[in-house]
Protein backbone atom coordinates (compact mmCIF):
# COMPACT_ATOMS: atom_id res chain seq x y z
CA UNK A 1 0.00 0.00 0.00
CA UNK A 2 2.48 2.21 0.55
CA UNK A 3 4.62 1.59 -2.33
CA UNK A 4 1.32 2.41 -4.61
CA UNK A 5 1.04 5.53 -2.44
CA UNK A 6 5.12 6.64 -3.15
CA UNK A 7 4.61 5.55 -6.86
CA UNK A 8 0.99 7.89 -7.24
CA UNK A 9 2.66 10.91 -5.51
CA UNK A 10 5.80 10.98 -7.51
CA UNK A 11 4.19 11.61 -11.01
CA UNK A 12 3.86 14.79 -12.31
CA UNK A 13 2.25 14.70 -15.62
CA UNK A 14 3.49 17.35 -17.21
CA UNK A 15 7.07 16.69 -15.87
CA UNK A 16 7.20 13.06 -16.40
CA UNK A 17 4.92 12.19 -19.16
CA UNK A 18 3.61 8.47 -20.20
CA UNK A 19 5.45 7.10 -22.55
CA UNK A 20 3.47 6.21 -25.76
CA UNK A 21 5.77 7.12 -28.39
CA UNK A 22 5.10 3.70 -29.95
CA UNK A 23 1.47 4.31 -30.32
CA UNK A 24 0.55 8.25 -30.64
CA UNK A 25 -0.97 7.45 -33.52
CA UNK A 26 -4.06 6.77 -32.20
CA UNK A 27 -4.53 9.29 -30.36
CA UNK A 28 -6.00 11.02 -33.79
CA UNK A 29 -9.14 9.22 -33.87
CA UNK A 30 -10.63 10.56 -30.40
CA UNK A 31 -8.75 14.09 -30.72
CA UNK A 32 -11.09 14.42 -34.56
CA UNK A 33 -14.18 13.22 -32.75
CA UNK A 34 -14.33 15.70 -29.64
CA UNK A 35 -13.32 18.34 -32.33
CA UNK A 36 -15.84 16.75 -34.76
CA UNK A 37 -18.54 16.77 -31.51
CA UNK A 38 -17.73 20.37 -30.85
CA UNK A 39 -17.84 21.64 -34.22
CA UNK A 40 -21.38 19.84 -34.76
CA UNK A 41 -22.83 20.56 -31.84
CA UNK A 42 -22.48 24.31 -32.62
CA UNK A 43 -23.00 24.21 -36.05
CA UNK A 44 -25.99 21.51 -36.38
CA UNK A 45 -29.60 22.65 -36.35
CA UNK A 46 -31.19 19.44 -35.06
CA UNK A 47 -29.55 17.58 -32.54
CA UNK A 48 -31.13 14.50 -33.85
CA UNK A 49 -28.41 14.53 -36.59
CA UNK A 50 -25.93 14.95 -34.65
CA UNK A 51 -24.51 11.45 -34.11
CA UNK A 52 -24.48 10.73 -37.87
CA UNK A 53 -22.91 14.08 -38.34
CA UNK A 54 -20.01 13.96 -35.84
CA UNK A 55 -19.09 10.13 -37.32
CA UNK A 56 -19.33 11.78 -41.08
CA UNK A 57 -16.81 14.52 -40.13
CA UNK A 58 -14.44 11.95 -37.60
CA UNK A 59 -13.91 10.31 -40.84
CA UNK A 60 -13.02 12.63 -42.42
CA UNK A 61 -10.65 14.13 -40.60
CA UNK A 62 -9.24 10.95 -39.96
CA UNK A 63 -8.91 10.24 -43.69
CA UNK A 64 -7.69 13.71 -44.73
CA UNK A 65 -4.82 13.53 -42.02
CA UNK A 66 -3.86 10.18 -43.58
CA UNK A 67 -3.88 11.70 -47.06
CA UNK A 68 -1.99 14.69 -45.86
CA UNK A 69 1.13 12.21 -44.52
CA UNK A 70 0.78 10.31 -47.92
CA UNK A 71 1.13 13.46 -49.62
CA UNK A 72 3.95 14.65 -47.25
CA UNK A 73 5.85 11.07 -47.37
CA UNK A 74 5.85 10.96 -51.07
CA UNK A 75 6.65 14.85 -51.57
CA UNK A 76 9.75 14.00 -49.27
CA UNK A 77 10.84 10.42 -50.84
CA UNK A 78 10.08 11.21 -54.56
CA UNK A 79 10.27 14.83 -55.28
CA UNK A 80 12.61 16.66 -53.18
CA UNK A 81 15.38 13.76 -54.24
CA UNK A 82 14.65 14.85 -57.85
CA UNK A 83 14.98 18.61 -57.36
CA UNK A 84 17.97 19.00 -54.95
CA UNK A 85 19.95 16.01 -55.78
CA UNK A 86 22.98 15.23 -53.66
Amino acid sequence: MVLLLSLAAGYRPFLDPINISRYWFLLLIPMAFFIALAYKAVRVLDTKHLPREVLVMTTQIVLGMIALGLASYLFVQHLVPLIAPK
